[in-house]
């Protein structure tokens, strides 16, 4: 018998995930930008990334981090900040592949951008508070919480590239990709504001 409620879980882990957040958008533009293909080092940054956010979580840590509230005022700041760089970079998402090649963004980015970003920090420690295992060991139960929560993320994050590698083929003009990029400061600008909130 499993020792926690793994059905629970598994919708919890896929909405959180599949809902839009600072990872999704920036997937998505970079699936927009470069296309599916491309894609693979961005996203396997990100999950390695959240992964040992998870693993931090399992185990106690990211939650005594955030207690402390020097810490969580750091990353609050450090969060702000960088999301509002991801901001106005996805607001210059253009139709002009050639004129934004050195830009791009590898594995190391989308790794260490899982540490200010408020979203993973809330998934991580929410699924550990709420639906970690109950084995004798623990572990195991970090390694199952985690294991679960990053299959569940794979196809979601595939999911947003694709979204955007379609937008691309679909939307050719520079006036809707402005409109887009709009759109995406926006609803960074939101997720800036829910931080403080």
């Amino acid at each position: 018998m499993i020792g926690f409620d793994i059905a629970g879980y598994l919708i919890f882990a896929f909405i959180t995930t599949i809902t839009p957040g600072p990872n999704n958008y920036l997937l998505f533009s970079y699936g927009k930008q470069y296309g599916f293909k491309d894609s693979g080092r961005l996203m396997l940054g990100i999950y390695f990334g959240f992964l040992i956010l998870l693993f931090s979580s399992g185990y106690g840590i990211a939650e005594i981090m955030m207690k402390n509230p020097t810490i969580g005022l750091v990353l609050k700041i450090l969060s702000s900040g960088w999301l509002f760089y991801l901001a106005f970079a996805l607001s210059k998402i253009s139709s002009d592949f050639s004129s934004v090649t050195k830009s791009k963004v590898g594995f190391s980015q989308g790794f260490f951008m899982q540490f200010v970003n408020p979203k993973a920090w809330i998934m991580a420690i929410t699924g550990a508070s709420a639906f970690m295992p109950h084995f004798e060991n623990i572990h195991i139960n970090v390694f199952i919480f985690a294991f679960i929560y990053g299959l569940i993320g794979i196809p979601c994050m595939i999911s947003w590239i694709s979204f955007g590698d379609l937008i691309s083929r679909l939307l050719k003009s520079e006036k809707a990709n402005r409109l887009i990029g709009l759109v995406l400061f926006v609803l960074m600008l939101i997720s800036i504001v829910m931080i403080w909130i």
